[in-house]
């Protein structure tokens, strides 16, 4: 749990830090603050699929200008989940592409890349690359989202999907 508040907290810190850093004069990076709530299978020979939660910070871009194309949205998350003597807990960085699909309903996808750390049946920690969808929508301060990625770990007795809800409150 002590990794899981401290990797929330760098995440949180890298967020604020990238959003002040670009200026008043910069567009708003609808920056975002996020609790999430899912599904991880773990990838792991006779663990079953188990609940997860986790936080999330999330930006738009403060340099890529959005375009009738899209924008790219940056995800700084922390993920925890425990279940038949195997936890894991991930700290991860995703950028996805995301286009508008609707009036404050947007749809992307895109790579990320984290660490996973794992306790328990033989499983090692080791950094991660992944690849993910996401949706979110907005409704004044709110935002509700889902996001999907598959996470490739260096051990890859560890590679692993993670499936989230996401509900949060939008500066």
């Amino acid at each position: 749990m002590r990794r899981l508040i401290l990797a929330a907290a760098a995440a949180t810190a890298v967020c604020l830090a990238s959003t002040a850093a670009v200026g008043a004069d910069a567009r708003d990076p609808d920056a975002a603050i996020l609790v999430k709530g899912g599904l991880w299978d773990s990838g792991v020979s006779d663990v079953d699929m188990a609940g997860a939660y986790g936080a999330e910070l999330s930006a738009d871009d403060p340099f890529i200008q959005p375009s009738a194309a899209g924008k790219l949205r940056h995800m700084l998350s922390a993920n925890h989940s425990a279940s038949d003597d195997l936890t894991l807990t991930t700290v991860e960085w995703n950028a996805h592409w995301m286009i508008q699909a609707g009036t404050g309903f947007w749809v992307g996808g895109g790579p990320g890349i984290g660490y996973l750390w794992a306790d328990g049946r033989d499983t090692d920690d080791g950094l991660g690359l992944q690849l993910g969808v996401s949706s979110y929508t907005t409704m004044q301060h709110a935002i509700l989202g889902i996001e999907a990625r598959y996470q490739w770990v260096e051990s890859s007795a560890a590679d692993n999907w993670l499936t989230m809800v996401k509900l949060g409150y939008r500066f």
